[in-house]
């Protein structure tokens, strides 16, 4: 079974979506210009594909996980075509991650920059797409050495998203759900035998800031922490450790706060 967490960013709807079954998890992370092209929101569109994913992935435990993604896209596409705009650049998207444990095998997917941990005998094997850090820069080099509020660093972030737009959702860029079923053929998959896992987990990627932006933690210790503490216990932590940084010093990023979820993989 798994064990959810999710918190929004202090002061803001949360625009991440976790939803698990007893043996598949979902973590949705929303983006987009609020009410860009949509009138519904990114928060409706990430709890939308959470939910359209996890059924079609439940109605056929054995179908491919990127199938079950892009059942998910196009019958959340079908929802608001007729009244939204899908085409605007700033109309809703997200990264996801899949989680499924099965009997003799444990499937992970990842599209975009959300994380899919499962921990083997021989360490972490972390299934996670930065195409869009690759291609457009990381959040932390965009706005290093600029204090969160200042025009420099708004300027920088701005300038960033200008870069991930561009280069979003084609040939030679990054890959994220949005109103295209394509976008899934381009995830990251993984399988493992299942008697290999020793504990698994998939994070939004406000919840692997500690890991990934702020390497605070390598994935050993910061899944230790997760078995420690638990899902809602991690996320507080992460909000410690960014409360603690409160301009942006220490740890450059784009965002104080971000949205964080993840779901736990707990055997029984």
């Amino acid at each position: 079974m798994f064990s959810l967490a999710t918190d929004a960013a202090p002061g803001r709807p949360n625009e991440d979506f976790v939803i698990a079954s007893a043996d598949l998890a979902v973590v949705v992370d929303g983006a987009g210009i609020p009410f860009g092209g949509c009138h519904h929101g990114v928060a409706w569109y990430a709890r939308q594909l959470g939910v359209r994913t996890i059924a079609a992935l439940v109605t056929s435990p054995d179908m491919p996980l990127a199938e079950g993604l892009a059942e998910g896209i196009a019958a959340v596409a079908a929802m608001h075509a007729d009244t939204c705009d899908l085409t605007n650049p700033g109309t809703p998207c997200a990264a996801v991650g899949i989680l499924r444990i099965g009997q003799g095998r444990v499937d992970a997917l990842a599209l975009s920059d959300v994380s899919v941990v499962v921990d083997l005998d021989t360490g972490p094997e972390v299934t996670c797409d930065l195409s869009i850090e690759e291609i457009s820069g990381t959040e932390p080099a965009a706005v290093a050495g600029m204090r969160f509020g200042t025009p420099e660093h708004a300027e920088a972030l701005a300038a960033l998203v200008a870069r991930q737009t561009a280069t979003r959702n084609r040939p030679d860029g990054w890959w994220v759900a949005a109103a295209d079923p394509t976008a899934a053929r381009h995830a990251r998959t993984a399988s493992y035998p299942a008697d290999a896992m020793r504990r698994a987990a998939a994070f939004s990627d406000g919840a692997t800031r500690p890991v990934d932006q702020m390497e605070v933690y390598g994935w050993p210790e910061y899944l230790d922490l997760l078995d420690k503490v638990g899902p809602a216990g991690l996320i507080g932590h992460v909000r410690s450790i960014e409360s603690d940084d409160p301009h942006g010093d220490r740890y450059p990023r784009t965002k104080r706060h971000d949205d964080a979820s993840l779901a736990q993989w707990v055997s029984a």
